[in-house]
């Protein structure tokens, strides 16, 4: 277990109301996430999360709560209002789930999706999903990006330990994720203490 690990664990142990507070907040972010999910995929969309369709429109959703909980420097922003661009990046997975949270607001702004092919492409984005069909690729693309203020984010198996900033994992056939903090930071990334407590914070592998 890492530093912050031991940290959270010592401050849980000396005030037992601590330890229901992530609790709370991370029913408070699955339920914005359903409920988000029950947006995009209309009525009687309950039933179908089960299978690739139902879990990328959980993931979709991730993505928007994501976007909701991360701050960017104001410098690659346009201006005040300008859009948040999320962006896939390789075979796109999501199906129309990500089309549905397009012109969502986070804040003043409205979410605008892209699909690119190329890694040349991502510093039009602020949040990259990277597709699995890269896994090959990833430490790559995330080397490649360097301290550019874009948040990675991906399925990939042990994503967040190959300098990914945020891994999407399957728990208990459950969606969880990991954060890559040290990534995050040294692109200028800000992401908030709620979403922290809530994920698994991990290092670069070497």
């Amino acid at each position: 277990m890492n530093r912050m690990g031991n940290r959270s664990m010592k401050s849980t142990a000396s005030d037992p109301s601590l330890s229901r507070r992530p609790a709370r907040e991370w029913l408070a972010f699955v339920t914005g996430t359903v409920l988000a999910v029950l947006l995009l995929a209309g009525p009687g969309s309950a039933a179908a999360q089960a299978g690739s369709e139902g879990e990328y429109s959980i993931k979709a959703a991730f993505l928007y709560n994501f976007a909701k909980f991360a701050e960017w420097p104001p410098s690659v922003f346009d201006d005040a209002s300008g859009p948040l661009v999320i962006c896939v990046l390789g075979p796109d997975p999501f199906g129309s789930a990500l089309d549905e949270i397009e012109g969502k607001g986070v804040g003043r702004r409205a979410i605008s999706i892209r699909r690119v092919r190329s890694p040349r492409e991502i510093g039009q984005c602020h949040i990259v999903f990277i597709s699995n069909a890269l896994a090959a690729e990833a430490r790559t693309i995330c080397g490649a990006l360097g301290q550019a203020p874009v948040l990675t984010v991906s399925d990939i198996d042990g994503f967040a330990q190959t300098g990914g900033m945020i891994g999407l994992t399957t728990v208990d056939n459950r969606i969880r994720f990991q954060i890559n903090l040290k990534a995050a930071e040294n692109a200028g990334l800000k992401l908030s203490s709620q979403l922290l407590k809530l994920a698994t914070i991990v290092e670069s592998s070497p």
